[in-house]
């Protein structure tokens, strides 16, 4: 890597090379807005036959810088828009343009602007596979959710449990795990602020200006937790304009929303304002025997952006978020009991015992401060600062059936403040890059009570632990004092019927045990047998160990234990206990990026990005209070039955100094690019504690190899992405359950030590038939799999298996038809379907944790006609229509005691909708 460290060093030390004096050199600026005075951001404007040429920023505006005196060809040109040219004469000083205006063009494509590279580019011009889409695209085809949003994104998947459970998946990798003390694989931005922490990442897409998902490691460009891609989510800013727009709809399952903005000047080019709103619901789909109904949705949120013009060089935005999540419980079903005259489908009904107390309620909100400033002619100062916090409190039947195994909950909350400075040089002749420095701190926990009705888990889970737990111990005895075989295995008949149990639910109804088997008549029979003549008639057990008329030795300590704590009292209905987790990341950031013009056409781009952070982990498990017998007996005395007691708060920490980095090199011909990369990605270490062991994972790093080719064809009319990667892992971290002192269950723990590779290809198209119709698609290919064998050469656990959450096939198409039918009305029909091939649920490939390949039918029609300059729209949408039915996760919580879980998808909602824009 000290390749990358030179070309950067060289990069860095470009910009001095082209400080000549201004004095002999002079520049042109300008604005570029539409039709209604709307700043057109990502206009290329160009001098013709030379290589200056920029990108209009945020406000419109573009600079060209150290042009020498003489008369040009200035050309402007912005996919769906007429190009503009016009003769300028450029002396020693700057030449003003007036506001240029460009006119709608008959084909309508709509290249879209990114900032993946910190600067305004279009998607074509980066050297990086990143797809972008609209706010104007996600409102045409009526996404508000992440998931949705998604569909059209080759390569990426996002599964929703629900906003507190997400699922991030780019390229095969998932990022997915709420514990406090695990780092992300993807990073999630808003604004330019990491919002990646998972219990804090879902927010819902309203007045957005457009998103961007960049794949492949960009942790030169996003940071620290974006191992494998990121994704950016940029809202739209106050303009210098007046303007409103409300929209709402109803439909199946009480399906209701209603969303919006209204911009307001509050000094005109000083000072502007806006606010904007939405709010979503509906009823459950899935019923609830027991109260309620499942996988239901309520949602509010709020967000004002305020934006200030410190003259013409300065301008500053103070966005405020807040959401709040108000959600019915998810349907954790269980395959192995169906409800009540049901099945055991997980689209169906369920009965899940704690009705309307299972739920989902969610704050989350933040601060962001962006301030950019023009220092001179080829240097901004950007400011990027942000808080957020969040608390979330969910309850969950983690076993999915109506008795009371696990009813749990987690309550996480977090806060972080994050600050970046960044420099950008843009000079428009060779260079351009930016270098800064980064603070980074988030502070978060995760508490998760546990409610045990034992009467039920004794049945379901407890009762052949112990069957064999005391099996073993009597057969070991049996042998150790010579007794015939025979009779250990009436013994052994005796107990397996004693322990013997009916199922836990029977005709949809649980089966509770209500008192703890009786072992102290047996265990005195055995004893009597082995004494010499006998014991006294009518001796009790408790007797007997009082008397001292037990033999030392004669049985074995646990044995004896054993016997005691079984005699047939009532069994717990209400035990409880929790663990808590804790995590605290605090990182230090410096990094730099640039792009040299080897030609006018090929280009060469190198990034570094170099961290500090230090990690604390902690994790606490009180002792429950009064104490589970069955913890007793099966966690060597512990009171707890699943979470190993701590005494007190235990914390590790450790630092790490690392580095990521990209190298790429691309070749612009026309309106399409050709490039290859190569980066490395990092996920941040793990700290894994328990009472017994506390262990350090080390940071997962990828090698990604890259090639892919984009742009534009046929007169602007076929737009097209094309790509191939391969990514080469070490210290892959796996999840499995193992068996951890202190819990009568496995836990899910995670490992270091594996390789895995994945090898895919991505594309997507859109083609404009006419100027009104146009059709779109994409596809990706997905081979991502564990290696055979481990860094050391040692079979690996999963070799071969597929990555979970991966489809091997992935495609979505559409039709987005506008036709007008006169001069102030239309009629538009955008019809669409994605299909994804099967996917398993976790990283061993289990059968029955395994959803077969689906696909999803949605669409949007309506009319739309403008009156008194007010634009109105009135249509129908529709979400799944064909109502297919499918799962989004299966596994869960209740694997850990043999009760896997299964949620069901989102069920078919057509409705109408209505939209007014002023």
């Amino acid at each position: 890597m000290r390749y990358i460290f030179t070309v950067i060093l060289t990069l860095l030390l470009l910009p001095t090379a082209y400080r000549i004096s201004y004095a002999q050199q002079g520049s042109l600026s300008g604005k570029v807005v539409d039709e209604a005075g709307i700043p057109l951001v990502g206009a290329t404007v160009s001098l013709e036959t030379t290589n200056f040429h920029v990108t209009t920023q945020a406000d419109g505006t573009f600079l060209l810088v150290q042009v020498p005196p003489a008369t040009y060809r200035l050309t402007i040109t912005f996919q769906g828009r007429v190009g503009y040219s016009q003769s300028v004469e450029i002396g020693g000083g700057n030449v003003v343009l007036d506001e240029i205006r460009l006119q709608q063009s008959q084909i309508a494509l709509g290249e879209v602007v990114v900032s993946t590279q910190r600067r305004t580019q279009t998607s074509i011009e980066v050297p990086v596979t990143v797809s972008a889409l609209s706010g104007a695209a996600l409102s045409r085809l009526n996404m508000r959710q992440m998931d949705e949003m998604a569909t059209f994104i080759p390569g990426m998947e996002v599964q929703l449990q629900s906003p507190n459970n997400p699922g991030y998946v780019i390229r095969g990798i998932t990022s997915d795990d709420g514990d406090s003390r695990t780092q992300p694989r993807i990073s999630i931005f808003q604004d330019g602020i990491s919002i990646s922490r998972s219990r804090a990442s879902v927010v819902e897409l309203f007045d957005i200006e457009r998103v961007e998902v960049a794949k492949g490691p960009q942790g030169t460009l996003f940071g620290r937790g974006a191992q494998i891609g990121a994704l950016h989510i940029i809202q739209n800013k106050a303009q210098d304009r007046f303007g409103a727009e409300v929209s709402g709809g109803y439909g199946a399952y009480s399906h209701r929303f209603v969303n919006g903005y209204i911009n307001t000047p509050i000094a005109v080019g000083k000072l502007a304002n806006r606010l904007a709103f939405n709010y979503e619901g509906r009823n459950g789909f899935i019923g609830n025997l027991s109260g309620g109904r499942l996988n239901g949705k309520e949602v509010i949120a709020l967000r004002n952006s305020t934006r200030l013009w410190g003259g013409a060089n300065t301008t500053a935005d103070l966005i405020l978020n807040y959401q709040y999540d108000n959600y019915p419980g998810t349907s954790f079903k269980s395959k192995r009991f169906a409800p009540a005259g049901g099945d055991t489908d997980p689209n169906t009904f369920a009965d899940l015992e704690q009705g309307e107390d299972l739920y989902i309620k969610r704050h989350v909100g933040g601060a962001t401060l962006l301030v950019d400033h023009r220092l001179d002619n080829v240097w901004r100062l950007s400011s990027l600062s942000g808080f957020r916090a969040f608390d979330s409190d969910e309850s969950f039947d983690a076993d999915g059936t109506p008795a009371q195994l696990l009813w749990l909950s987690e309550i996480a909350k977090g806060t972080q403040y994050s600050q970046e400075f960044r420099f950008t040089y843009e000079n428009n002749s060779r260079f351009s890059g930016f270098l800064g420095a980064g603070y980074f701190y988030e502070n978060s926990s995760q508490n998760v009570p546990m409610r045990v009705n034992e009467q039920v888990l004794y049945p379901a889970y407890i009762a052949p632990i112990l069957s064999g737990q005391l099996s073993g111990q009597v057969s070991q005895l049996g042998a150790s004092l010579g007794l015939p075989e025979a009779h250990v295995q009436a013994l052994a008949g005796q107990i397996q019927q004693l322990f013997h149990t009916d199922p836990v639910i029977a005709n949809g109804q649980p089966q509770p045990v209500e008192n703890l088997p009786n072992l102290q008549p047996l265990a005195l029979g055995l004893v009597s047998q082995l004494m010499p003549g006998g014991l006294p008639s009518g001796i009790t057990w408790q007797q007997l160990l009082q008397s001292g008329m037990l033999p030392p030795g004669v049985l074995p300590a646990e044995l004896i234990t054993l016997v005691t704590l079984l005699d047939g009292s009532p069994i717990n209905r209400a035990h409880t206990e929790s663990y808590t987790t804790y995590g605290r990341n605090q990182a230090v950031e410096l990094f730099a990026d640039g792009t040299f013009d080897l030609t006018e056409q090929l280009k060469l781009t190198a990034g570094l990005r170099g961290t500090y952070e230090t990690q604390r982990g902690g994790y606490r498990a009180d002792a429950a209070s009064p104490p589970s017998v069955f913890g007793m007996i099966a966690n060597g005395g512990s009171p707890n039955l699943l979470n190993p007691v701590s005494d007190g708060t235990i914390y590790a920490s450790k630092n790490y100094y690392s580095y990521v980095g990209r190298l790429a090199l691309n070749y612009l011909f026309g309106r399409n690019n050709v490039y290859g990369s190569i980066s490395r990605g990092r996920r941040p270490g793990v700290i894994s504690i328990f009472p017994t062991e506390t262990t350090y994972l080390r940071p997962e790093v990828v090698w990604s190899y890259e090639v892919g080719l984009k742009g534009l064809v046929a007169n602007g009319k076929l737009g097209y992405e094309l790509s191939t990667y391969y990514y080469d892992w070490s210290n892959f971290q796996t999840l499995s359950l193992q068996q951890v002192p202190g819990s009568i269950a496995p836990q899910l723990l995670a490992d270091d030590g594996g390789k895995a590779h994945s090898f895919g290809i991505e594309s997507g198209l859109r083609y404009f038939i006419t100027p009104t119709v146009n059709i779109f698609g994409n596809y990706a290919y997905i081979d991502g799999k564990f290696n055979d064998t481990d860094e050391n050469g040692n079979p690996q656990e999963y070799a071969g298996n597929r990555f979970r959450l991966t489809p091997d096939h992935s495609f979505a198409f559409g039709l987005d038809a506008d036709v007008p039918l006169n001069g102030r009305s239309s009629v538009y029909l955008r019809p669409s379907y994605s299909y994804k091939s099967g996917v398993y649920f976790e990283d061993d490939n289990r059968k029955d944790l395994y959803q077969e390949g689906y696909g999803l039918t949605n669409f949007t029609a309506g009319y739309r006609f403008v009156a008194n300059r007010i634009h109105y729209e009135v249509g129908a949408y529709g979400k799944n229509i064909f109502d297919t039915h499918y799962m989004i996760d299966a596994g869960n919580s209740g694997d850990t005691i043999g009760f896997p879980t299964y949620i069901g998808g989102s069920r078919s909602i057509v409705g109408a909708q209505v939209r007014i824009t002023f």
